[in-house]
Formats: structure tokens, sequence, C-alpha cells
């Protein structure tokens, strides 16, 4: 779930702001390329080598995207599973019940 709310959030601040691939950063025109890991958020080359990045740890946008759909996916085989162990519970308590 958490991961789900980290994805709508990145999806809406990516309309919000106009990120997404081929997008241009809206202060300076430039191609948004890095990914800022503590604002959770793309930016450009400038913005990298700027006061309000510069202390970030920054990434390719391409390897955080890889990293957050790996996290993701991740994720989801946990939440399929878990959801594969709860129904076999449920179906066994049923049995009982009956």
């Amino acid at each position: 779930r958490n991961l789900a709310e980290i994805a709508k959030k990145l999806s809406s601040r990516a309309g919000c702001a106009g990120a997404g691939a081929g997008s241009l950063c809206l202060k300076h025109q430039e191609p948004l390329k890095l990914f800022c890991q503590e604002d959770r958020t793309a930016i450009c080359v400038v913005c990298d080598r700027s006061h309000a990045h510069r202390a970030h740890t920054v990434s390719p946008i391409e390897e955080a995207a890889q990293e957050c759909k790996e996290q993701i996916q991740s994720k989801l085989k946990s939440l399929k599973d878990e959801r594969e162990r709860l129904q076999g519970l449920k179906l066994t308590g049923e049995k009982r019940s009956q």
C-alpha cells in the first residue's frame, strides 16, 4: 500500500510539474534526466547543481524508474502470496464451520 501511495504521489507530481519522459524543467527549460531521491522528483542537470539539490542523492531517471518498478513488482508478488495464504485460511475456516 505504501508503494502504491508513493507511485500515486509521483504520478500526481509528474502531472502537475510536467515531469515525464522527454519533459522539460519548468524553471530551466532543460530535459528532466535525473531523479532526486530526497525530494522524490525529476530534475534537470541545472537543478542538480543548484543549492536546493547539491547535497541530495541523485540518480539517472531511468535507473530510478527501474528501481521503483522492481520494488513495486516485489511488493505485488508478496501481496499476491499473502492473499493466497489468507484465502486458504478462509477456506479452511469455512470448512470447519460447516
